[in-house]
């Protein structure tokens, strides 16, 4: 599947707006770097598909528009189905990240990882 490219800014603006909503009923451990970056991703699961994606994460523009790109991606995605986005396909579909701070993409499909071993139990094929 061929994703349209995102712009940091968007992804930043549509973050910032939701990284501190409540979390979702699947949630993930935290996932953290030793320089202290945080993220959590928690989901809602209906029919088998990933119905809605939140996350939480330190204030970071980058991390915060990793993660707000990632969920957006990752909603609407099937629970089993092939693994949405990696960390390399993340960070080059959102454009205007510096290369000194892509690195922000591995955590943030970490966490979203995370999130996704808390459904395996409850909602396995």
């Amino acid at each position: 599947m061929t994703r349209r490219p995102m712009r940091l800014h968007d992804c930043l603006e549509r973050g910032l707006r939701t990284r501190c909503t409540p979390p979702l009923p699947y949630a993930g451990a935290w996932i953290e770097t030793p320089q202290g970056l945080r993220a959590r991703f928690s989901l809602a699961i209906h029919d088998a598909t990933i119905a809605e994606a939140r996350f939480e994460a330190t204030p970071c523009a980058t991390l915060v528009a990793y993660c707000a790109a990632l969920a957006e991606c990752e909603t609407g995605r099937p629970l089993h189905s092939a693994p949405g986005l990696d960390a390399e396909a993340l960070a080059a579909l959102l454009h205007g990240v510096p290369p000194a701070r892509q690195d922000r993409a591995a955590l943030a499909v970490a966490a979203l990882r995370a999130a996704l071993l808390t459904t395996d139990k409850e909602c396995a094929p």
